[in-house]
């Protein structure tokens, strides 16, 4: 009777070290934004007002991520970095290690070898305001008074799905959203649409024109070719792998899964 007892005081026990064990191991495979759910409302891209500075933030499996660009689109050009913690009570994201430097790009686009640092001990804090906009508090110089940054989602870049490539512009507060789509060398379908943008749901809604174009052996479009105009609409966004999704009445991206081709060329459009 004793060594039963026994068995079954190790059995109980070694399930309670295995339930342990096994809630440890769950906590430990959450993601930061599994721990604090709040922190996805920051996550994406931010435009100031004057889009002269761009925010980018973005929300990993262990922390959160952000590099600010002032004047994108210019050879020469200020950034900070900052690793960021999200404090649940109050709904913010502060740093105290944030990193300033001014950069040069070369003309491919990539970051040239000339960044200078200013400094690496910058502290900011980050909160989303009634309007819902991004608030930049920096304790270090104050690069962010004055300014509220507007989400403009993660949509920014290219696409390519086969032959068909779709290219997202921010353009004075719209999404000009392009389509190419080759049906052969010598047929050419075109959406052109203007898309805008939802915090809410985190998608594009767009309207536009859908164009069916034959060109000639010389590239000129042939007139006498089938042509092909008409208004269309679309919706477009994420699937949980950052494919980007084409919805459409016409049902025109059905079944499609978009790769991003983003780099950094296209922040820095020379």
């Amino acid at each position: 009777m004793m060594i039963k007892k026994m068995m079954m005081a190790l059995l109980t026990l070694a399930l309670v070290l295995n339930c342990a064990f096994v809630t440890a191991e769950n906590a430990e495979e959450k993601t930061y934004a599994q721990e604090h759910p709040g922190v996805m409302n920051y996550d994406g891209y931010w435009l100031s007002e004057d889009a002269r500075t761009l925010v980018e933030i973005e929300v990993r499996l262990d922390g959160v991520e952000m590099l600010i660009y002032r004047t994108p689109g210019h050879k020469d050009f200020t950034s900070w970095e900052y690793l960021l913690t999200y404090d649940d009570s109050t709904g913010t994201l502060h740093s105290d290690n944030g990193m300033k430097s001014t950069n040069t790009v070369q003309e491919d686009g990539e970051l040239g070898n000339s960044s200078i640092y200013e400094y690496d001990d910058g502290q900011a804090d980050f909160s989303i305001n009634e309007e819902g906009r991004l608030v930049w508090k920096d304790l270090k110089e104050d690069a962010g008074a004055g300014q509220a940054f507007i989400p403009i989602g993660n949509f920014q870049g290219d696409y390519a799905c086969d032959r068909a490539h779709i290219s997202f512009r921010w353009n004075e507060g719209h999404y000009a959203v392009d389509i190419n789509w080759a049906d052969s060398a010598k047929i050419n379908n075109t959406w052109q649409y203007v898309g805008e943008y939802d915090p809410a749901t985190r998608t594009v809604t767009a309207k536009g024109f859908y164009q069916k174009l034959t060109y000639k052996e010389d590239g000129t479009v042939d007139a006498e070719a089938d042509f092909e105009e008409k208004e269309v609409s679309a919706v477009f966004s994420f699937d949980k792998n950052f494919n980007l999704i084409w919805k459409s009445p016409e049902g025109d991206g059905d079944g499609m899964l978009f790769e991003n081709l983003f780099t950094p060329a296209y922040l820095f459009e020379i």
